[in-house]
């Protein structure tokens, strides 16, 4: 008997140890986490991409594959794409040429796609406006592109970007990378810094096309709750082989006194 109470006395023993462990390793990997975080984690936000502005645009006037290029047709090898761009072009009215937004119109199937088109009218309404621009994208596997984002204006000026699928980011450029389904963390994205803005100029930026998942949260709660387990787990078993009223001796006793000895 006293070898069989000792075998179960030693299972919540075993769980216990078995559970502080893996809260440890948790807590350890948490800290890993938040290390990596603070080191790979863009500081700055929007800023911290601006450096490689110029190199994006400087990719796509040296590139004969761009998909959906405004001008695909400016030169057939990269020299001459180079030179011809020079002959009319700055870099900002290069920017401006390829970033600023247009008035849509019907006529002209704008906005295509009828997802698009019933987003934007749902978000402008009455005495509404729609405007289109392109963004450029440099994919995670280097090749180029255009994407074409619309602006939907309601009448008292409140505008929200709409993408091609007909998602509506009424936070800007913040919203559609925190929540497009179109673009990944691996690509890069030259954008106005606020797109919703159709008139004048404004600062061009180079950012992330999907900010990266934030799995900061999630450990620290797995690691809170499984801490507490291991810590109510211990108070249980401190409390089960400690003596007096909860201890094993009056668990004895009263056993004793159950069958009449």
């Amino acid at each position: 008997m006293r070898r069989r109470r000792t075998a179960r006395g030693s299972e919540p023993a075993a769980v216990c140890t078995f559970v502080l462990a893996l809260a440890l390793a948790l807590a350890l990997v948490l800290a890993l986490a938040l290390v990596l975080a603070g080191a790979l984690l863009p500081r700055g936000g929007l800023r911290a991409a601006e450096g490689s502005r110029e190199g994006l645009l400087r990719e796509y006037r040296e590139s004969t594959a761009v998909k959906n290029d405004k001008f695909g047709g400016v030169g057939e090898s990269s020299a001459d794409r180079l030179a011809n761009f020079a002959a009319y072009y700055t870099p900002r009215a290069l920017l401006s040429a390829l970033l600023s937004a247009t008035p849509c119109r019907a006529a002209a199937g704008c906005p295509a796609g009828a997802a698009a088109g019933r987003a934007v009218r749902e978000f402008a309404g009455a005495g509404g406006r729609a405007f289109e621009r392109s963004v450029l994208v440099r994919h995670g596997d280097g090749s180029l592109e255009l994407i074409t984002l619309y602006v939907a204006r309601r009448s008292d000026d409140t505008a929200a970007l709409v993408d091609s699928r007909g998602a509506t980011y009424p936070g800007g450029l913040d919203d559609f990378r925190r929540h497009n389904a179109l673009l990944g963390p691996e690509d890069l994205v030259l954008a106005p810094r606020d797109p919703t803005l159709v008139h004048g100029g404004g600062a061009v930026v180079a950012v992330s096309g999907h900010t990266p998942r934030n799995w900061l949260p999630w450990l620290i709660g797995a690691s809170t709750a499984v801490m507490a387990a291991a810590t109510a787990l211990a108070a249980v078993r401190r409390r089960r082989s400690a003596p007096g009223p909860w201890g094993p001796a009056s668990s004895r006793r009263a056993g004793r006194a159950a069958d009449g000895r």
